[in-house]
């Protein structure tokens, strides 16, 4: 589901206006629910539900017509709501929902493409409307806490109460439905061929009648003859069609085989008519098993022989990694330290041949980047595919290897897995933020889960086999959801929770036939469950298995006590539950600096560590008091470092941490270890931080935060506050950016001041960094705590990885942004220049 909100969010960025979305059922209150962390009033997103049964149910512009056709698997019955056009009062009310989070659908007015207006990217509200500073954050976060217990009594109110908000309301409830779309695709009539010279032969001379004639006009000429188009266009003919096949089980090709709507396009029946001629291409999308069920074969193999079969199915499409250059990294730095960048699982061979479905020529296998031309003339384009590489074969071009250790996980009761680094949208080199950690003997926990988790997790651990690669979770992805006991979302931004609702849906489908079907705990602010409730109506979630935990529940207020915000027996019972799965002797979040129901975390085990999350945050006195809690100090410090110091107005403005801000909240609260995440998709350098910088970070009640001695409880007077909310909204922070690489223009004058800092620090940064050990987290990485303690012996080679990647980069941009004309006229140039040269 992350795919849909993440494409909406990226398209109003770009100021895209008046789009209308199609799907099947639900897809209305779909997108409603998504009101609880989307609002882009000005957008204007229609939506068009393709029922069964309704008449309607198709979509068709100048371009192309889509006609869908509903499978469901076998013994399933159709209910009457799903049949026809939704016209009930619960109809209205998810339409004035989705009205109210994505604005009103207006169709475009035709005008002239030229005179077009470029969109503009949409302005968007603050998050507070006025300033907040940090010694008022905690009654910001108790009157947005209120306002969502307010919310749920209005909730039940009279149909007549007219709330203010559309979270205020609850979308009326829906079922999950089986139904699968595949879908007929037809592009426009193709006009006929233009005969010049039976036009000449008319009189007329080539110029604007000739235009009128192709545009189907009829002309009159100056002697007063009238002229028809067909007199010289040839006839019209129908488009090529194709045809798209989603059958996700077996169970679903009983009905995908007898749907009437594709008996005109096979041999042999009765309806077969001229359509089947015009049919190119099918494109069978399959889940597990169908490609070789008897059935399914016998199905396809009575289509037309010109057909052309494209097969993504898992036992004939390869598992290639088509993220190339975030494979070329991550290879490298593998080489440096295999235990801590796992080199992420991919195979370049399939499991079967592809003449094993069908007796066919026509036969091909999907690939990434492959276009099929429909008009004018079908064809298969491959010019844009390029060779994927294995892990195995691009390690194989790394010069320096170095080989594993025997024994890479003795001692490590703790090792930290960041599956995804990067900040507000996937980029060429991070996903959005995600992070895993296994739990010795108890289970495993997710901290935040950004879209495409779950398949970064599935590269990172194993799917469906284990990855022999990561040597650190000895498990692959179905054994660690099998084991999962906490899903933690630190605040309600898209990049930090999109991938949720794909991860609880697989992680309902691989224990619900488990006995005893095992529960696992959420902990999130109080919105996300009421996203998780409104979209359970579209997918089954196992929401009756989850045990819901709301941050503010647990959250240490009090700078003097460890005494959380309220007593509430419900959350008693299931924190306890929790603290026993996973061996925790306390658990802990307090509010933070960002964005309303943002939040830290901490984590304390039996055996000894404590993990401390950030979150999205500024420098922050409730996380120093958080860290601070309990007789420990954290054994890790998970800290966001989203922007270099250099770019400190940027990170005040969107309410992040730059690097060293990052690195003086480890110190101010006494962190044995630190490990930096969440950058900037801009950024690709290395972390740096400085000791002026570090030292210059306050926050209210410890002063200078690096090297306060304040115990906790007291106060600085007149401390500025360093993380000044401002009225800017921070999920665009780097929208439409490009990787930048810094401020540094030369990548030599770049290698050697990452080579000063980190391979020979000063006297005065080793002074006030004293015993912390600090390391920069890279996506599907794994960190036990002595793994940040060897970091900073790796630097040097890390550095020449980024600026070897660096330059590659530019190449490869450089050489994408040429002309074909002008590569041509290059190479006439060298080759009249190596002639002149031999001569």
């Amino acid at each position: 589901m992350g795919g849909l909100p993440g494409m909406l969010l990226t398209l109003a960025e770009t100021g895209s206006q008046n789009l209308v979305v199609c799907g099947g059922h639900n897809l209305t209150h779909a997108m409603a629910a998504m009101r609880h962390f989307i609002l882009r009033s000005d957008m204007g997103v229609g939506v068009k539900e393709l029922r069964d049964g309704d008449a309607a149910a198709a979509f068709s512009d100048e371009n192309i017509r889509v006609t869908p056709v509903h499978i469901y698997p076998t013994g399933y019955t159709v209910s009457a709501h799903e049949q026809g056009a939704d016209e009930s009062d619960a109809a209205a009310i998810r339409r004035m929902l989705l009205e109210r989070a994505f604005g009103v659908h207006k169709a475009p007015e035709p005008t002239d493409r030229k005179k077009r207006e470029p969109p503009q990217p949409q302005q968007k509200k603050g998050y507070y409307g006025q300033e907040c500073k940090e010694a008022a954050i905690e009654q910001v976060l108790q009157k947005f806490e209120q306002q969502d217990e307010d919310r749920t009594k209005k909730r039940s109110l009279s149909p007549g109460h007219s709330p203010k908000r559309s979270s205020d309301v609850f979308l009326p409830l829906a079922t999950p439905t089986p139904c699968a779309l595949c879908y007929i695709v037809e592009g426009p009539e193709v006009p006929g061929k233009f005969d010049s010279q039976a036009a000449r032969d008319l009189g007329l001379k080539p110029g604007p009648q000739f235009a009128q004639l192709v545009r189907g006009q009829t002309i009159t000429t100056a002697d007063g003859q009238t002229i028809r188009p067909e007199q010289c266009v040839g006839p019209a003919r129908p488009s090529s069609l194709v045809i798209i096949i989603d059958c996700p089980s077996p169970a679903y090709i009983d009905s995908l085989t007898t749907a009437h709507q594709f008996l005109p396009f096979l041999e042999g029946t009765k309806t077969a008519g001229p359509q089947k001629d015009q049919l190119m291409m099918i494109v069978h999308s399959l889940g597990p098993g169908v490609a070789q069920d008897a059935r399914y074969k016998k199905w396809a193999a009575r289509f037309p022989a010109h057909v052309r079969h494209m097969v993504s199915a898992p036992e004939y499409v390869p598992d290639n990694n088509p993220f190339q250059r975030h494979l070329r990294i991550h290879a490298a730095m593998h080489a440096i330290s295999p235990h801590t960048y796992i080199l992420p699982q991919a195979t370049d061979k399939a499991e079967l041949p592809l003449h094993t479905f069908l007796d066919s020529k026509n036969l091909v296998a999907p690939k990434s980047m492959m276009m099929y031309d429909i008009e004018p003339e079908p064809k298969l384009d491959e010019s844009m595919v390029t060779q994927l590489l294995t892990a195995e074969q691009m390690l194989a071009k790394v010069d320096d290897v170095t080989p594993p250790s025997p024994h890479p996980n003795d001692g490590d009761d703790l090792v930290v897995c960041p599956i995804g680094t990067g900040s507000s949208v996937p980029s060429t080199y991070r996903n959005v933020s995600s992070n895993i950690v296994s739990v010795k003997g108890f289970g495993g926990i997710v901290l935040d889960c950004g879209e495409s988790t779950v398949s970064q997790l599935k590269r990172f651990l194993g799917f469906p086999r284990r990855n022999y690669a990561n040597t650190r979770i000895q498990q692959s992805y179905t054994e660690f959801l099998k084991t999962l006991k906490l899903l933690y979302v630190s605040h309600m931004h898209a990049d930090h929770h999109l991938g949720a609702i794909q991860l609880l849906h697989e992680w309902n489908q691989a224990t619900q036939m488990m006995d005893p079907k095992p529960r696992l705990s959420v902990l999130a602010p109080a919105r996300f469950w009421a996203w998780l409730e409104d979209f359970s109506g579209v997918q089954d979630l196992g929401l009756d298995r989850l045990d819901f935990i709301s941050c503010s529940d647990i959250r240490l207020i009090d700078p003097t006590a460890k005494i959380p915000i309220k007593e509430n027996q419900k959350y008693r019972t299931a924190v306890t539950k929790l603290k026993s799965d996973l061996g925790l002797v306390d658990i802990l979040t307090c509010g933070v600096i960002h964005c309303p129901w943002a939040y830290g975390l901490s984590l304390t085990h039996y055996t000894g560590w404590k993990l401390v999350y950030s979150g999205d945050t500024r420098p922050c006195a409730n996380l120093v008091t958080l860290g601070r809690a309990g007789d420990k100090p954290p054994t890790v410090l998970l800290h966001e470092a989203t922007l270099p110091d250099y770019l400190h107005v940027d990170a005040v403005a969107k309410r992040h941490s730059t690097v060293s801000e990052a690195v003086a909240m480890a110190l101010g609260m006494g962190a044995e270890n630190l490990l930096l995440t969440h950058f900037s998709q801009r950024c690709l350098d290395l972390p740096r931080w400085t000791t002026a910088n570090i030292e210059a970070v306050k926050v209210a009640r410890y002063g200078y935060v690096a090297s306060a001695s304040t115990s906790v409880g007291s106060s600085v007077d007149d401390v500025e506050d360093s993380a000044t909310e401002l009225d800017v909204d921070d999920d665009d922070i780097d929208a439409g950016a490009g990787v930048d690489f810094g401020h540094v223009n030369d990548l030599e004058t770049y290698g050697q001041d990452v080579a000063e800092q980190t391979d020979a620090p000063n006297a005065a940064l080793n002074a006030v960094l004293g015993n912390l050990k600090i390391a920069s987290a890279f996506d599907m990485s794994a960190y036990a705590p002595r793994d940040i303690k060897k970091y900073r012996y790796n630097t040097h080679r890390l550095k020449q990885v980024l600026h070897d990647e660096m330059k590659l980069f530019i190449a490869e941009e450089s050489a994408d942004t040429v002309e074909p004309s002008q590569l041509k006229k290059g190479k006439q140039k060298a080759k009249a220049k190596k002639g002149k040269d031999s001569a």
